[in-house]
């Protein structure tokens, strides 16, 4: 299915409750552009990344899913995805070695402390 962005575009200035005077000083358009442009399938990118400013909303997202993004981006986005995968088990294997050698400074921390009790005890 075709991204129509400027409904996408419309419904979050609806959502935003901004004025449509503001929306268009903002993107540097005159309202009644504004009115024509939530009607279009396509939007210029200078367009498109004043919308993104202003309603503090990336709008390419939108297109990842269309040709030839999706293509381009889904080799990547397989790639980044096992990649977290590697890092989670990295992070994992790492947390479980802080573990063990947590109990293993637990340890040796009681271990001086018997050694300091029976040093103490010596010396009276």
């Amino acid at each position: 299915m075709a991204v129509v962005i400027g409904e996408i575009i419309h419904k979050l200035v609806k959502e935003s409750g901004l004025k449509a005077k503001v929306i268009a000083e903002h993107v540097n358009v005159s309202e009644s552009t504004l009115f024509g442009i939530y009607k279009r399938d396509t939007v210029d990118i200078d367009k498109l990344i004043s919308f993104s400013k202003l309603l503090n909303k990336n709008l390419f997202l939108f297109y990842l899913d269309e040709e030839p993004l999706k293509s381009m981006f889904s080799n990547d986005t397989v790639a980044l995805q096992n990649r977290i995968m590697d890092l989670e088990l990295e992070v994992n294997a790492k947390n479980e070695k802080i573990k063990d050698m947590s109990v293993i400074i637990e340890t040796q921390e009681k271990v001086i402390a018997l050694h300091e009790q029976k040093s103490y005890k010596s010396k009276k």
